[in-house]
């Protein structure tokens, strides 16, 4: 993701400048503080383009894109070892106000199990964006989520 964002910055007239490229500490975040409904200065770095290393101003953009790591200590069909290896990238739509999910191996990932681990990020996206008062126009309740399914796919995850 860093890679993306040093060349977005490098040639402005060749890649789109009205996305934004987090990386994957922004989700930890999101993940923490989702049992709290104040936003902490540490999210709202990024907000402010502060964060991560070649960020941007949140203002004026289209979409937001992250890792986000599907990791549950709790799951135990799955062997100790593979926790935590399974990520997807998150799609911020600012646009249609919904979250798009790639998933490079959806079969990994039931929905049920999907549903849950997107709860904290449905949850805290529209708190962030209302509180940081350039998507004040945006319904801060919980947004939906999507995954598509029509994109190249491993057959092993």
């Amino acid at each position: 993701m860093y890679g993306i964002r040093k060349k977005q910055a490098k040639y402005r007239d060749v890649i789109n400048q009205d996305v934004v490229i987090l990386d994957d500490i922004f989700s930890q975040l999101l993940v923490m503080n989702a049992n709290d409904d104040a936003i902490y200065d540490s999210l709202m770095s990024y907000v402010k383009g502060d964060s991560p290393r070649m960020g941007k101003c949140w203002n004026g953009a289209k979409a937001i894109y992250f890792p986000y790591n599907l990791y549950d200590i709790s799951d135990t069909n799955v062997a100790e070892k593979e926790r935590g290896k399974h990520w997807v990238s998150v799609k911020v739509d600012l646009i249609s106000a919904e979250l798009v999910v790639f998933d490079c191996s959806w079969k990994f990932t039931e929905k049920v199990k999907l549903d849950r681990f997107m709860e904290p990020v449905q949850k805290m996206i529209p708190l962030l964006l209302q509180k940081t008062g350039y998507f004040s126009h945006l319904n801060p309740s919980p947004w939906p989520y999507r995954r598509p399914i029509n994109h190249p796919q491993n057959e092993k995850s």
